[in-house]
């Protein structure tokens, strides 16, 4: 599991995504916190607050693209959780998944993609008789959620009634976060001696 971060709880979803994405948000979050405490520290006017503004909307743009998405395994449900927005498909309307280019989950209607568990591609392999072949490369944080389906029971799986349909929504709070970063970001710029 070198490369998946997967939070295993029996009361809580299993919430999954990879481990480079959060060994990048803390390396890149870790700068960006140096940088505005050096520009605090070192310029503490108006000027010094408005360039702090621009490590502080690369930190924040690497968390709203690296470390807030995820995808959660509930027990009736799985949830993609995109910088964007949030899909929520009971397990019961899950056709498929396709993993050419990352995670995608097949519905009836529609195909969802996973923004955190994107696919390592495909890699040269031999077989038994020493042949060459290009093979899918998988990664353990797809596999994690291949195995949680392949393992649903049947109650898992019901929908009494036909009252469960999959949900959409967008992710106002991220969204306003990442824009007021690059609001800053662009007032710290503009703050810049030329």
């Amino acid at each position: 599991m070198a490369d998946s971060e997967i939070d295993r709880n029996e009361t809580e979803p299993t919430v999954v995504r990879t481990t480079s994405s959060t060994a990048l948000f803390f390396i890149i979050g870790g700068l960006c916190a140096f940088g505005v405490l050096s520009i605090v520290f070192g310029d503490f006017t108006l000027r010094g607050l408005a360039a702090a503004g621009i490590p502080l909307a690369v930190g924040t743009l690497v968390f709203v693209f690296y470390r807030y998405p995820r995808v959660e395994l509930h027990r009736r449900q799985i949830v993609l959780v995109n910088p964007l927005q949030t899909v929520t498909i009971p397990w019961n309307l899950v056709d498929g998944f396709e993993t050419h280019f990352g995670l995608s989950v097949r519905t009836h209607a529609k195909k969802f993609a996973s923004w955190p568990l994107a696919g390592k591609g495909k890699k040269w392999e031999k077989d038994e008789h020493g042949i060459r072949r290009l093979v899918e490369n998988p990664t353990p944080a797809v596999d994690t959620v291949l195995e949680r389906y392949s393992a649903l029971s049947d109650e898992e799986l019901a929908n009494p009634g036909g009252q469960r349909i999959v949900e959409t929504r967008w992710n106002i709070g991220i969204i306003a976060v990442g824009l007021l970063a690059i609001a800053w970001a662009l007032i710290g710029f503009a703050a810049l001696p030329s």
